[in-house]
């Protein structure tokens, strides 16, 4: 099967229920040196607004925090977030969180896009 969207391959989607509050972990590829992507949610009492902050915690993992994400309705990214490289192309996400309204779990849907081929990899 090969799924494309406005030029890009969907390389892995998926919807994850997160065992309670806790992050997910996505793995995208099982080699030597597995990348990997933490969602977790986070509350700033401080911040009026919900925003998305998105680290590289290690050189092969990427922090993707949802910051005072609302309650009840998904809420995600309308552009992709290009985050790198994966098998020499373009890598990309799309991603929709829902926190239930009891703030006791949480789910994540999940889109990552391959790109155009990167020149000189």
């Amino acid at each position: 099967m090969k799924i494309t969207s406005g030029g890009f391959e969907v390389v892995y989607h998926g919807r994850v229920f997160a065992y309670g509050m806790n992050p997910i972990e996505i793995v995208l590829s099982e080699e030597h040196e597995p990348l990997k992507f933490v969602f977790c949610l986070e509350r700033e009492p401080e911040r009026d607004d919900f925003m998305t902050d998105i680290r590289l915690v290690r050189y092969n993992e990427v922090r993707i925090a949802c910051v005072n994400f609302p309650r009840g309705k998904p809420t995600g990214n309308h552009d992709l977030i290009h985050l790198g490289v994966l098998d020499n192309r373009k890598l990309s996400l799309r991603y929709e969180v829902t926190i239930n309204m009891d703030a006791t779990s949480w789910s994540l849907t999940f889109t990552f896009y391959a790109g155009e081929g990167v020149a000189g990899s």
